[in-house]
């Protein structure tokens, strides 16, 4: 389990994703704000998690998230 996740700013991504426009910014916001909440959720639940079967499962569920993440703001830039 040698994964280093840590939680992020709605903002963070942003910046990650080079979305800049504060118009864009706003139509983005709520397409993503649940997923990036699930996301922080799931830091949070791994730091406490001591089981590593159960690590592993939350490893896997973040890195599925962080691809939805991606696709979003992916899809949203491109257009």
């Amino acid at each position: 389990m040698n994964e280093n996740f840590e939680q992020h700013t709605i903002e963070f991504f942003f910046k990650k994703f080079g979305v800049i426009d504060t118009d864009q910014k706003a139509k983005m916001l709520p397409l993503v704000t649940d997923v990036i909440y699930e996301y922080n959720m799931h830091v949070v639940r791994l730091e406490k998690e001591k089981d590593d079967n159960r690590k592993s499962a939350l490893l896997t569920d973040m890195q599925e998230i962080e691809a939805k993440i991606a696709s979003i703001f992916t899809k949203e830039v491109n257009n």
